[in-house]
């Protein structure tokens, strides 16, 4: 074989040896590749799993702040987000008006109507008074039939809130299937000036008010000294009724 003949095969041997290299090292690239696309895709399904769940537990947060904050059937704020803003109230604002409200011969409407509505009518109710509600007037309901009002603000502004409160209610007859119900508030209220800024102080002592005007056919009391006080452990409406004054 002549000489330049064996330089040909020579490199030929070469070419296809580094074309075999070449293919081997691009073997390994498409696999390395392969491998780096099936990883991605995991780490994509992880975050994406990860993403799905932080959801969920946000979702589950919300879920139990609104149950334990928010009355389930009127969607009032209840009596824990009540005394929470109100001790936010306390805090923003030197004056504070608290109202305690709840409705003359409710117990009738459930005994003669039923229950379903009896649940209506609170819930007309509460529909009245988030109406009332402005940015720094908060309404929620503390249990039962009772509900409450919370007003930035001295006597002037609180006595015209609970005046409102008492309009709303005892003047816009209801209608429970289909029939017009006349309900009368007994409204009672007081205020930092007379309770302090204690937020159990305020509630009960708008309590003993609105037990006033619970007693005397539902009309708008403010609290006073003359009213007195209670048992720590008992509510102004579980003792013998005050004399009319």
């Amino acid at each position: 074989m002549s000489q330049t003949a064996n330089s040909l095969l020579t490199a030929a041997g070469g070419l296809l040896a580094g074309l075999a290299a070449a293919g081997l090292w691009a073997l390994r690239l498409r696999i390395l590749l392969a491998r780096a696309h099936a990883r991605l895709r995991e780490l994509n399904r992880v975050v994406r799993n990860a993403h799905a769940l932080v959801e969920t537990l946000r979702a589950e947060r919300d879920t139990y702040h609104r149950q334990a904050t928010e009355d389930d059937m009127t969607r009032l704020p209840n009596r824990r987000a009540a005394i929470q803003q109100l001790t936010r109230a306390l805090t923003a604002h030197s004056q504070v008006g608290v109202i305690v409200l709840d409705l003359v011969g409710f117990k009738l409407i459930n005994d003669r109507l039923g229950h379903r509505a009896g649940n209506t009518l609170l819930s007309q109710v509460a529909e009245r008074l988030r109406r009332l509600s402005r940015s720094d007037v908060f309404a929620a309901r503390l249990s039962g039939d009772e509900f409450t009002v919370i007003v930035p603000g001295g006597a002037a502004r609180t006595m015209a809130v609970a005046g409102q409160a008492w309009r709303d209610i005892s003047q816009i007859p209801f209608i429970l299937d289909g029939r017009q119900v006349d309900m009368v508030a007994s409204v009672g209220y007081t205020t930092t000036e007379q309770a302090g800024h204690d937020p159990g102080s305020l509630l009960h002592r708008a309590d003993i008010a609105m037990y006033w005007s619970k007693a005397n056919g539902g009309v708008v009391y403010g609290y006073a000294e003359h009213m007195g006080d209670t048992p720590a452990d008992g509510r102004p409406r579980d003792w013998p009724p005050p004399h009319n004054r």
